[in-house]
This record gives C-alpha cells, sequence and structure tokens, in this order.
C-alpha cells in the first residue's frame, strides 16, 4: 500500500534532518522553480527551527539574494550547470512544484516586504513581463509570449504603466547556466519600438547590476504581471496582492499548481491568477491587462473585463 502524502513527506523530513547533521548542510540541486517553490522554503522553515547553527546550505551561482534570510556563513554558492533531479531523489519534504500543498516544514519568504524600499523607483505602475523562449522537454520553444501578443500588450499600457520587459538570453558571469538553452527569438525589435519598456536584461548587463537582486526589487514594487509557464513564473507567485497573466500551453503545472499548490500559498495573499490555454484566451488576458489600473497597489478592474477575468480565474 502506497504511503500517504503526509507519510511520505514526513519520512523526508526525517531523512532531510538526518542528512543535515551527517554532512553539516544540505546541497540543492535541480531547476530554478523546484528551488523557489520547494526547497526554499523548506530552509527557511531550518533557520527558522534552529536546525542551521554552524551548517550551510550550497545552492547555484547567483541565487544568495533569495536566501536573504540566511547569514552569510549559512550560505555557499556553486557554479554549475543546473540540471533536472527526479523527484525520488529530492531529499526534502514536499519537493515537487506539481503535486505540492503547503506544508507545516515550509515558511515562505516576504520577498515584496524584504525588498520593497531597494532599488529602482518609478513613475508610473509597473508592468513586468516575464517571458522565455527555450528549449522544452528536449522539444524547442513551446511555452512563450507571441510577437502578435507582445505587441498588442505593449500597445495596450503605452499610456498607462511602465513595463519591465525580462527574457533570459545568455548566461551571466557568476551565474550558473540553465539547463534548458535560449533559442533566438526577435522579441527585442519589438520592445525597442516603446519608450515605456526596460529591457531588463539589457539593462543588467549595461549597469552591472546584480541580475536577481535587481529583479526582486522591481517585483516588490510590481502587482501586475504577464509570463508564461515555468520557473520564472514560479517566482512572481511570491509577490501577492496582484493580477497574474499567464500562458500555459503545456507543463504539469496545470491544474493542480495553479489552483491548489504553490501559487495560491507562496504568498500571504496570492496573486489573482488568469491562466491562458491558448493564443485566443491570452490575448483575451492581454485586453484585461490593457484595462487594469493600479492606484495606491490597489488594482481594480473594469466591468468589462470580469466575464473574462471569470473565464480564466484558477
Amino acid at each position: 500500500m502506497p504511503l500517504s502524502p503526509q507519510s511520505r513527506d514526513q519520512g523526508l523530513l526525517q531523512s532531510a534532518l538526518a542528512l543535515l547533521k551527517a554532512r553539516s548542510g544540505l546541497e540543492y540541486t535541480g531547476e530554478f522553480g523546484a528551488e523557489i517553490t520547494t526547497f526554499i522554503p523548506f530552509v527557511a522553515w531550518l533557520k527558522r527551527e534552529g536546525h542551521l547553527l554552524g551548517r550551510r546550505i550550497v545552492t547555484y551561482g547567483g541565487m544568495r539574494p533569495y536566501y536573504f534570510f540566511l547569514d552569510d556563513s549559512e550560505f555557499a554558492a556553486k557554479v554549475e550547470a543546473r540540471r533536472w533531479l527526479p523527484e525520488a531523489q529530492r531529499f526534502w519534504p514536499s519537493n515537487s512544484t506539481y503535486t505540492a500543498t503547503s506544508s507545516p516544514w515550509h515558511v515562505y519568504p516576504d520577498y515584496r516586504q524584504h525588498f520593497r524600499q531597494a532599488g529602482r523607483t518609478f513613475h508610473r505602475p509597473v508592468l513586468f513581463i516575464q517571458n522565455k523562449f527555450t528549449v522544452e522537454w528536449g522539444e524547442g520553444p513551446v511555452n512563450y509570449i507571441p510577437l502578435k501578443s507582445l505587441h498588442r500588450l505593449l500597445s495596450a499600457t503605452l499610456d498607462k504603466f511602465d513595463v519591465v520587459y525580462s527574457r533570459p538570453r545568455e548566461r551571466l558571469a557568476g551565474y550558473s547556466s540553465d539547463d534548458n538553452p535560449p533559442c533566438d527569438y526577435p522579441d527585442q525589435a519589438i520592445i525597442r519600438q516603446f519608450a515605456h519598456v526596460i529591457d531588463f536584461e539589457a539593462q543588467c548587463r549595461a549597469t552591472s547590476a546584480n541580475y536577481n537582486q535587481a529583479k526582486l526589487e522591481v517585483l516588490a514594487k510590481t502587482h501586475l504581471f504577464v509570463a508564461v509557464q515555468g520557473g520564472g513564473a514560479h517566482l512572481l507567485a511570491c509577490f501577492g496582492d496582484s493580477l497574474m497573466l499567464l500562458l500555459h500551453n503545456a507543463g504539469d503545472e496545470y491544474p493542480h499548481a495553479y489552483r491548489h499548490g504553490p501559487y495560491k500559498y507562496l504568498s500571504a495573499t496570492p496573486p489573482r491568477l488568469l491562466v491562458a490555454q491558448s493564443t485566443e484566451e491570452f490575448q483575451a488576458g492581454v485586453d484585461v491587462v490593457g484595462q487594469s489600473r493600479i492606484e495606491n497597489s490597489k488594482l481594480s478592474l473594469p466591468p468589462s473585463a470580469l466575464d473574462t477575468v471569470k473565464k480564466l480565474s484558477l
């Protein structure tokens, strides 16, 4: 008879604590999304409970800002390529984004509170767009914002928002490379047409900014997100009191992770999540974003958008 999720997690907890004691630390291996949604909350719990005294967490280069709650002596970075780790080899409790539920052995860092006063300021409300165009499941790009939809989104927000557009394109010095390499995509030709859009990666290169630190500082000031399936979208779920339009063409997150999993508990007041599973639904969601208003960090939608919101809400 298979173990219940609770019994399995209890066993993983005991194994993880034994491993932590035997090795005086834990080392993370895996993808960015699983680290954000399952491993970092476990580490935050270990810190709160006093299990990290004289011990340290080892993870990938560039990840220090996500572990702001650790002392310097409790953190170490390795510079090696990320790789996917099968769930059977993940030693910590509630370790899969696809099936996870809120765990008593997780503490969810409040990135918005920690980073909101840091970094650059904006003159208008911020719309953050998280795109990707990478090899997925060995097939090539699957989840990405179509160019026509991107142009429509930027046109609709021209007079309302400061837009920060992010699509990782190349490896940064000191950061571990991703398991899924990026592909060429002519999105820059579009975003350069709009003066209200900041190319986040280009700005970080130009200013030599700490990439993850700068991203968290921007996200902490954002209450409106557009993203595609993947680890970058998982991070946005940490920033509640917001609206997130998510394009999901494929991936095991649907429906659990969006409806009952990390997207519902990584922040105390989770984002209002709109999930589009086709280009047509995404276009409808783009129109909702274009009609949105944010005043004093509060989001409002016109009555004309409510039918689409109801249809796409999870």
